[in-house]
């Protein structure tokens, strides 16, 4: 019997506009997205998203265009990647969550020839526009608490704006932002072929089919979040939006709609164990075909309660914004090896190194490269980036890890100095800078401890001005008028001095390790 995997695929099913275009043939009118008020068919999908593609050219928009999306979880999301993808420009979302100047700051990279948001938003946007200091995009404004049926996904495709463009697996799909070491954003491009090689691989992985319907809980802006929608879109599946997370909701959706898959991060199986255990309602969720989490390690003792109350079919994979999908540990393989994130999906690979750049055995800590059909082509516009990403076509992930002896890998800690809280990553030095503006803030560091709920919050580290004693509630005001809420500092510790190496770089290992000390003691 040939598997997908083994079946033979042409360019077109390597190009991201071209999922759910069959199934719109062969079974038009098969549930692809609701949300519970409204639905889309495969041929509603199709139909919209060939015209908006259309809209999309006859505002200007062309090959290797990007076109940027500022749009909350919802049916139009999805309809805006697949026009986009369709009309030949680069997808690039920007998290609604972020404020006009965080907003700002990523435009002013992408340079974007058009982008899409939602009407309660546009002011926000047109703002951010400003501060960029770019050319001005073509800005559309759409309702994404409707039905879908906005006239700019009516146009119809037969307008005068012509024929939509041919596109090739190998022109840039997306364009995702990502944070370095320095904290300053990157846009990593990828194309229709990478994305494409890693639906398909997590399809046979996770062994979808049309029979599946999809929680979608996870953001659309996330990469991950929207791969696993178009994943289960590429093979006939129906995708039920969430639009905002809660726990006692996501539990009655499940049961209620014989919810087959769901990804999500860990801070969110910890919120829906709790749910569980205030027994408010016992919810069957038996459908569950498969649990996937992501985004940080799921701590064992997390783990085993999931598996008790939630479901024994848990996946836990391992990937990144640049290198997307790297490892999974199966649900026969949760007990066996509860601390590791598995092992690499089909036709990636995975090396240890050490300083020097030399492969280290099994059980010996150092660097996460892969080789991965997935990785994104280059970061935008910063060719010595790009080169100093890559080894001989080995993606440096800035991550530490150790493989096992059967293989599997562990991961320890990161060389690039992010807290991912909540499945999110943030980047201690743009929350410093925003502290540092603070008058009575001297000096500051933020770091990343360990929490339960969240898998990691973040800590600042606060040298007072001479007479001041700021708190966290004033500290957390003042950081909520220039970042995302989840952003700001959940803890306060008021300190004498910053440790700092010779070269003048803090030393936040030795910090989170003293502040780790004395909370114990």
């Amino acid at each position: 019997m040939t598997t997908r995997a083994e079946r033979p695929r042409g360019d077109e099913d390597f190009l991201v506009g071209r999922i759910g275009a069959t199934v719109a043939r062969t079974t038009p009118d098969r549930i692809a997205l609701t949300d519970g008020g409204a639905s889309l068919t495969f041929d509603d999908l199709d139909r919209r998203a060939d015209g908006f593609a259309t809209a999309l050219t006859g505002l200007g928009v062309r090959k290797g265009d990007v076109v940027s999306a500022y749009l909350p979880n919802c049916i139009a999301y999805v309809v805006v990647v697949l026009a986009v993808a369709r009309a030949g420009g680069v997808f690039s979302p920007i998290n609604p969550r972020l404020k006009e100047g965080e907003a700002a700051g990523l435009l002013a990279l992408a340079r974007p020839r058009c982008l899409v948001t939602a009407v309660d938003r546009a002011d926000t946007i047109e703002r951010a526009v400003e501060r960029a200091e770019v050319v001005r995009p073509e800005i559309v404004a759409i309702d994404p608490g409707g039905n879908a049926s906005d006239a700019a996904f009516e146009r119809p495709h037969e307008s005068a704006f012509g024929a939509l463009p041919d596109v090739s697996p190998d022109d840039d799909f997306g364009l995702m932002f990502t944070s370095g070491t320095t904290g300053e954003p990157k846009g990593a491009l990828s194309t229709h072929r990478a994305r494409m090689a890693w639906i398909y691989k997590a399809i046979d992985v996770y062994g979808l089919g049309p029979e599946d319907t999809y929680l979608g809980v996870m953001p659309q802006v996330h990469s991950a979040g929207l791969t696993f929608t178009l994943m289960h879109l590429c093979v006939g599946g129906r995708v039920r939006i969430q639009r905002d997370f809660d726990p006692a909701e996501y539990l009655s959706l499940v049961a209620g709609e014989r919810v087959t898959s769901s990804l999500v991060v860990p801070t969110v199986l910890v919120m829906v164990l709790d749910e569980l255990e205030r027994g408010s309602f016992p919810p069957k969720l038996d459908s569950l075909s498969r649990l996937v989490t992501c985004g940080s390690p799921l701590q064992p003792a997390i783990k085993e309660k999931v598996l008790e109350r939630v479901t024994p079919r848990l996946f836990d994979y391992y990937g990144s914004t640049e290198s997307n999908s790297m490892t999974v540990l199966e649900p026969a393989d949760q007990r066996r090896k509860p601390a590791s994130v598995g092992r690499p999906f089909a036709g990636v690979e995975i090396r240890i190194v050490g300083e020097n750049g030399a492969a280290l055995p099994a059980g010996e800590v150092g660097e996460i490269l892969c080789l991965n059909p997935s990785v994104m082509r280059e970061y935008l516009d910063d060719p010595e980036a790009t080169k100093a990403a890559f080894t001989d076509g080995w993606f440096h992930t800035g991550d530490l890890g150790y493989l096992d002896e059967d293989g599997y890998l562990h991961l320890v800690g990161r060389l690039k100095e992010i807290v991912i809280s909540g499945g999110v990553n943030i980047h201690p030095a743009e929350i410093e800078r925003v502290l540092m503006s603070h008058p009575a803030v001297l000096d500051c560091a933020v770091v990343g401890l360990p929490d339960a709920k969240w898998g990691q919050i973040v800590a600042a580290c606060v040298v007072p001005r001479r007479g001041e004693r700021p708190d966290l509630a004033e500290l957390q005001s003042h950081c909520a008028r220039e970042l995302a809420d989840y952003k700001k500092p959940r803890r306060l510790e008021v300190v004498a001095t910053i440790p700092r190496n010779a070269s003048g770089k803090t030393v936040r290992a030795g910090l989170a390790a003293s502040l780790l000390e004395a909370a114990s003691a």
